[in-house]
């Protein structure tokens, strides 16, 4: 009834020029009917990671990804046998590391910068062998990986990205390639397109110009990822949704912020079963936040308005305690942590930001 009632009060808002969020009276995420096998991930760069570790660890919940320049599960802490190793400082940004001396850890950024040094056929030992399988002795860890067999998965690097160097997303590709049951016609790699560093929509421009080239990354992903997709349509104020995060949080100093975000389709409201009556998709782009509505958040809500997919956005850019966290200055700079900077065991369920945003994706499907 509390939903209803804010919908009801945000279209209003909305007849009046108004853009505010519904917020509900508890501040919890509404439980939406959200269907199994429905629900996927999507980011660019941290975010990125991010929406490729989620779609690993809870392969339970989640089945499928899109990575717009993202680097390979647990790379960031993996010593590979080529790696150059530096001294372990306070102001390393790799406070972890699998396999380096005691003293010693790896370069920041070693796996985008360096894609080089990674052995692409260690890469699927950790999420098949970390939870002790068969039997798994360590729980809150890492869905069974069989759960990724039929997933479908889109990769993205722009020519001119300048952050994850060429081979860095092909080696997200070649982790894919040992884990899915045909990666060839599950998993599609544009690595074409003249861009910068970016997820880019229609309006964004080629690297050195200045018209938009048209490009609809949120599409391309969305189409590949739920084949048989219909085009863009209305985005809707009204159907944006704010909750509050803190039921969430086990802990308030790891970065995560107090309020996330909902887009919710008309179709996918309370009381409604999604386009084809068997429940709504469900896309995840866990980021850094301020309001819904900004960098192309808008994207995806048009393609969800007409397709029945509710936009879910857990936001992290909170607080941090650099007492207890004095390596985590990504964190601290509003970023996910998919460094290891907040724990050794960052992919894990039990790891800070990968608990919230299990719970966050639980409280909404009800699952």
């Amino acid at each position: 009834m509390a939903l209803i009632i804010g919908l009801l009060a945000a279209g209003t808002a909305q007849g009046m020029g108004l853009a505010t969020p519904i917020r509900f009276r508890d501040g919890a995420a509404p439980r939406l009917n959200i269907t199994r096998g429905g629900v996927v991930t999507a980011g660019c760069s941290h975010a990125g990671d991010f929406a490729h570790q989620t779609h690993i660890t809870w392969s339970s919940l989640v089945d499928g990804s899109c990575v717009f320049s993202g680097q390979p599960y647990h790379c960031a802490v993996t010593k590979f046998p080529g790696d150059q190793l530096v001294d372990a400082t306070n102001s390393s940004s790799v406070p972890n590391c699998d396999g380096c001396p005691d003293g010693k850890t790896l370069i920041y950024d070693h796996c985008k910068n360096h894609p080089q040094y990674v052995d692409v056929g260690m890469l699927p030992d950790y999420p098949r062998r970390a939870c002790g399988q068969n039997p798994i002795k360590i729980q809150d860890c890492i869905d069974d990986v069989a759960n990724l067999f039929d997933d479908r998965v889109y990769l993205f690097r722009p020519t001119h990205d300048r952050c994850y160097l060429k081979g860095a997303v092909a080696n997200v590709q070649a982790l894919y390639g040992q884990l899915l049951t045909n990666p060839d016609e599950q998993v599609k790699f544009v690595n074409d397109q003249p861009f910068p560093h970016t997820l880019p929509t229609n309006s964004t421009p080629y690297f050195n110009h200045s018209d938009p080239a048209g490009f609809d990354g949120p599409g391309e992903c969305l189409r590949w990822v739920y084949p048989g997709l219909t085009w863009a349509g209305e985005y809707k104020d009204a159907n944006v949704v704010e909750f509050n995060q803190s039921y969430y949080m086990d802990d308030d100093g790891v970065g995560i912020n107090t309020k996330g975000f909902l887009y919710v389709p008309d179709v996918c409201k309370p009381g409604r079963n999604g386009p084809t009556n068997d429940g709504c998709k469900m896309v995840v782009i866990t980021n850094g936040c301020g309001d819904f509505g900004g960098g192309d958040d808008k994207d995806w809500a048009k393609y969800g308005e007409t397709n029945g997919i509710v936009v879910l956005k857990p936001c992290v850019g909170g607080y941090v305690d650099a007492e207890r966290f004095p390596q985590a200055h990504e964190v601290q700079r509003g970023l996910l942590d998919v460094y290891g900077q907040l724990s050794s065991d960052y992919v894990m369920q039990k790891a800070p930001h990968m608990k919230f945003v299990g719970k966050v994706i639980k409280a909404v499907t009800g699952w």
